[in-house]
């Protein structure tokens, strides 16, 4: 596969492709070869029929594409399925060895890596601490704990390194807009890390990432519309319209820790600069500086001292989805929790102050599930943001 670039396909209008060439039998080949995979993808082993009876591509055109995909080794020929009528055919599933991803979560004391295959599982995990947060340190550590994992499957191609970071961020030009935890403003990340390895980087937000994690897996949620919530050191956001992100203008959607339930005067002071954004009151973080403010241990948030911080916390957040949700109507809101608050009063709270809101006005409350997040969560969504594009038949993203 080629490596991905911006290409102008028109004065006014610029598309990104993660790879072949606008207008080109290149880039047709790669939508089928994208269609193939996805058929492979959702069956676990299948034949060059069943391939054809689900793309409607020809025959010919089948076989010259999976032939191809098993040279290149991402299709494996596996059993032979007999009685069909003719000769025996051979049953194609996707192969492991050929193509890696390297997944990785930049948070403010640590870099994360998950190095993905084309199936999504995890071949191997690094974690390293990072030592300071400034943009080209952060950058040379990426690079340095990729290598590292990388050792694991040296002989696979690495298609590119996929990062994801609490913030704004613009996928599209690989620029983080806005990272509180990290205290970047406009940083072209993706270029950084692109330079030092001499590949593809691509960067998203923590939240982004863990819902192109969950659309990978879940069926349930590839066609669908869902809101995904994450709690953490900081609150994210993801909206999925119909199994897809939906970005906004320069990455701008899903700016929801920085937004406020009532007035903001007086309120807690939160690290953007701006007082009593939700932020401050239902992230991590948020909850830890308020639990110092009331003279407890910050980072106690077992203790019972915490019970009402982490209440308060949960019915901001659970009246700020409820609100959310009932402009843009999903079928279903998913909450990933963080180890410090998953087990507590937050979640309880938080659901039962949802709940509540859907006793005014019209409608019933969207499904709301919790999902843990798991030291890797973060990391291997990541990863999975870059192999979901290989099977992908609408890979290329017009702004």
């Amino acid at each position: 596969m080629a490596q991905g670039r911006a290409v102008q396909s028109a004065p006014q209008h610029t598309v990104e492709w993660s790879g072949g060439r606008v207008g080109s039998k290149a880039l047709i080949r790669e939508i089928n070869e994208a269609l193939v995979l996805d058929v492979v993808r959702r069956r676990g082993t299948t034949s060059r029929a069943e391939i054809t009876n689900a793309t409607g591509l020809s025959p010919a055109t089948v076989t010259g594409i999976t032939s191809q995909l098993v040279r290149d080794g991402l299709l494996l020929e596996s059993d032979v399925l007999r009685g069909t009528g003719g000769r025996p055919a051979r049953l194609l599933e996707l192969g492991r060895d050929a193509v890696v991803v390297a997944g990785v979560r930049l948070s403010p004391d640590a870099i994360e890596v998950a190095l993905v295959d084309l199936r999504g599982d995890v071949v191997s995990n690094h974690r390293m601490p990072l030592s300071a947060t400034d943009p080209e340190t952060a950058a040379d550590a990426v690079v340095a704990a990729v290598a590292a994992v990388r050792a694991v499957r040296p002989d696979a191609a690495l298609r590119g390194v996929s990062i994801a970071l609490s913030g704004i961020v613009d996928r599209r030009t690989g620029v983080v807009r806005h990272s509180g935890a990290l205290g970047w403003q406009e940083v072209p990340f993706a270029a950084m890390v692109a330079q030092r390895t001499g590949g593809r980087a691509a960067i998203d937000s923590l939240v982004n990432s863990v819902a192109t994690g969950l659309v990978l897996v879940d069926e349930a949620l590839a066609e669908r519309d869902a809101l995904v919530f994450s709690v953490g050191a900081s609150l994210g956001a993801s909206l999925l319209v119909a199994g897809r992100i939906h970005r906004g203008y320069g990455g701008s959607a899903g700016g929801f820790a920085h937004s406020a339930l009532g007035v903001r005067a007086g309120g807690r002071p939160c690290h953007c600069g701006g007082s009593d954004c939700l932020e401050t009151w239902s992230s991590v973080w948020g909850l830890q500086r308020e639990m110092e403010r009331r003279g407890t241990a910050a980072l106690d948030l077992d203790a019972l001292e915490a019970a009402n911080v982490l209440r308060e916390g949960g019915a901001h957040l659970g009246i700020a989805i409820a609100n959310a949700a009932k402009m843009f109507g999903p079928e279903r809101v998913v909450l990933v929790l963080s180890p410090e608050v998953r087990a507590t009063a937050f979640a309880a709270s938080c659901r039962e102050a949802f709940a509540g809101e859907y006793a005014f006005g019209d409608g019933a409350a969207p499904e709301l599930v919790t999902v843990p997040a798991d030291p890797d969560v973060f990391a291997r969504g990541a990863g999975y943001s870059m192999i979901t594009e290989l099977f992908s038949a609408d890979r290329a993203d017009s702004t």
